[in-house]
């Protein structure tokens, strides 16, 4: 009697283990997609953050070329680079409330780029963050006022007519990622 109750009490014993784990894995597997929505999320509301505070104000790069108040970079990046305002000031140093701001597809992760000056000199150093890890592509889409969509801004009319400061009228950004697909979000600017 004693080895039949063992017997019965060790299948017992498997089949809630083995329930338990299945519990366990998919609660870990429905925790690690909480993390990335939430590191996606958190990625697109600063995003959109900075776009809305977008402002008409070119810049000079190290050189002193005049940059566009939002272009996009031809550096086989996927980047986007723009003038914002809002940069806040706690410390009440004596600079602008204008920041300078790149999103970027760097190395498979979406990265925010800043400046600490607007218009740069040779030794000023970019400070970079990543803010969304393992994405497939990133692609950029705008459009103008009069809502003609362009994948390059500003656009070969607007440069050709010498309105770098202009802004487009909504932003889109489609992501692919590795593990959840595409996402497209579309922003529109004040």
């Amino acid at each position: 009697e004693l080895l039949v109750a063992i017997g019965i009490f060790s299948m017992l014993s498997v089949m809630a283990y083995s329930g338990l784990k299945t519990v366990l894995d998919a609660r870990d597997a429905n925790q690690k997609i909480a993390e990335r929505v939430a590191e996606i999320q958190i990625a697109m509301l600063r995003l959109n953050n900075d776009l809305q505070q977008a402002v008409e104000r070119t810049v000079r790069d190290a050189f002193g070329t005049p940059l566009p108040s939002m272009m996009t970079l031809q550096t086989g990046e996927s980047s986007l680079e723009w003038t914002r305002s809002g940069y806040s000031n706690p410390g009440k140093f004596n600079r602008s409330n204008l920041q300078r701001v790149a999103y970027k597809l760097k190395e498979n992760n979406l990265v925010r780029v800043t400046w600490p000056v607007l218009d740069r000199t040779q030794g000023t150093e970019p400070v970079e963050s990543i803010l969304i890890s393992e994405i497939e592509s990133l692609e950029w889409n705008f459009n103008d006022q009069t809502n003609t969509a362009s994948s390059s801004w500003p656009t070969t009319a607007a440069v050709s007519a010498n309105r770098i400061t202009e802004l487009p009228r909504a932003v889109e950004l489609t992501i692919d990622f590795d593990d959840i697909g595409k996402i497209r979000r579309v922003i529109l600017l004040p």
